[in-house]
């Protein structure tokens, strides 16, 4: 790799990460691995928007670690958002399962946020749940672990506290070993 060093002073040239710094983020890896692996359901939701009654619309799945069983459901017909006087929800939020939600889902959009749903997002999170019912994406029966990687990297990846047992989709992957299956595309 070739680096542009004509203006660098030489402490930034010969910078490096501090062998406690590596130590501590192995830990938190490991920590993570053992969490995935202490956890018999792993999944979450994430909130799409509020269909014209004023009802949140949420998505969520779980995956069960022992039969390997993918199961995606909605809390309304996604459709019900494509109805005049449906909000989409303007920024990506996220929950684990069992796991309260924040208070402003609606709140004004702030140039941090991301992650906005479209009508687009709603047929792409249709046709993949469409294709897990069908059992596209998994190998006899099971959930592979690139189904997992979409439905996860779509609805819901995990989070970062270790001191709640929380673990990341990867660390499932990891841990669980779920099968590797196809390569799986969703498009159309």
């Amino acid at each position: 790799m070739t680096m542009n060093t004509r203006f660098a002073k030489s402490k930034e040239i010969n910078v490096s990460t501090p062998l406690e710094d590596k130590q501590n983020w192995h830990a938190k890896l490991d920590t993570w691995k053992n969490n995935a692996n202490n956890k018999n359901v792993f999944g979450g939701r994430r909130f799409l928007g509020v269909n014209k009654n004023g009802n949140e619309v949420w998505i969520s799945y779980e995956l069960r670690k022992d039969t390997k069983e993918l199961t995606i459901s909605s809390t309304h017909n996604l459709s019900s958002l494509e109805n005049k006087g449906a909000k989409l929800a303007p920024r990506r939020v996220t929950v684990g399962l069992h796991k309260d939600a924040p208070k402003d889902l609606m709140r004004p959009v702030t140039q941090k946020d991301m992650g906005e749903i479209t009508p687009n997002t709603l047929r792409y999170i249709n046709k993949l749940r469409d294709m897990a019912d069908m059992g596209i994406g998994k190998v006899n029966g099971k959930c592979s672990s690139q189904l997992f990687m979409l439905v996860s990297n779509t609805i819901y990846e995990g989070d970062t506290d270790i001191d709640k047992g929380d673990c990341r989709w990867n660390d499932i992957i990891e841990t669980w070993d779920l099968p590797p299956g196809k390569y799986l595309t969703v498009y159309g």
